[in-house]
């Protein structure tokens, strides 16, 4: 998503772009319980693919969870993955659509916990859910072999991109001041269809004025990119075309990973933003 920023100063919009990158929240694997692994990729590096995954779940609906407690339906999102190449089949591709949500928790039981017991009440899990939580994008995982197999457990919480990258909602957020082409004079005839043909963006275009004229025009100045392409063909050209940036216009650019829409993203990082400005004034009075 791309849009503009208008009347700002430059330390504004990178505080969004700050926000954006590391304090806006959304939900990320953080542990996998491995119940089988043959496949050639290491349990570790399984984990930390398996972290990476966007999760397509809005964390506003979600509370952060800490060192004291349980994972329960209100702070986890609780996946299973089984997948098994039989052998004589060709290569199995495991994709995150493979991952299976578990709306109850986790069905692993918990060391010590005998699945034919005869007590009364839940044997205990890795969860704690106390109700049922009643789309992910093609990413693969892993591929299989003939005989090999995947079976894990995994939790998503809540948490940032300044704890670990894999919280970041972003892609990557960035922003550029406005560009500004002006021509200082008219450029007529050959050196028009010589400044045109020098620019990689196509900044400029041809304008007929009649009578077999032709004038140079600036016709997609957002495009620049300041390269400098148009400047460089003869040292009267600096007379001729001026390079400038508007200070107080920025373009920015938001990549979201998939978890949120960007448009959402951004509204969030504003109200956090304003959220930060209040403590404060709230600090100061």
């Amino acid at each position: 998503m791309e849009f503009d920023l208008i009347g700002i100063d430059p330390s504004i919009a990178n505080a969004f772009r700050r926000i954006l990158i590391a304090e806006l929240p959304t939900m990320a694997i953080e542990k996998v319980f491995i119940a089988n692994n043959t496949s050639v990729i290491q349990d570790e590096v399984l984990a930390h693919r398996l972290g990476l995954i966007p999760v397509t779940v809005d964390p506003r609906l979600f509370e952060y969870i800490s060192e004291n407690d349980s994972p329960n339906e209100k702070n986890t999102i609780v996946f299973k993955l089984h997948a098994h190449c039989k052998c004589g089949e060709p290569r199995l591709t495991v994709k995150s659509e493979d991952l299976a949500w578990l709306p109850n928790g986790s069905e692993y039981l918990l060391e010590g916990q005998n699945p034919d017991s005869s007590s009364s009440s839940k044997p205990k899990t890795y969860t704690s859910f106390s109700c049922s939580q009643d789309s992910l994008p093609e990413i693969i995982i892993a591929r299989l072999g003939p005989g090999q197999e995947i079976e894990f457990e995994a939790q998503a919480v809540k948490g940032m991109g300044k704890t670990h990258a894999k919280w970041s909602p972003v892609a990557t957020a960035w922003y550029r001041m406005l560009p500004e082409v002006v021509l200082l004079e008219d450029v007529k005839d050959e050196d028009a269809e010589t400044l045109v043909a020098t620019c990689p963006v196509s900044v400029f275009d041809i304008e007929d004025i009649g009578n077999g004229k032709k004038m140079a025009k600036v016709a997609r100045p957002r495009s620049c990119t300041l390269c400098r392409e148009c400047l460089r063909v003869g040292e009267e050209w600096e007379k001729r075309v001026s390079l400038r940036r508007i200070k107080d216009h920025f373009i920015f650019t938001i990549e979201s990973t998939g978890a949120l829409p960007p448009e959402v993203l951004f509204t969030e990082a504003v109200k956090i933003l304003e959220n930060k400005c209040e403590r404060v004034f709230s600090e100061l009075s």
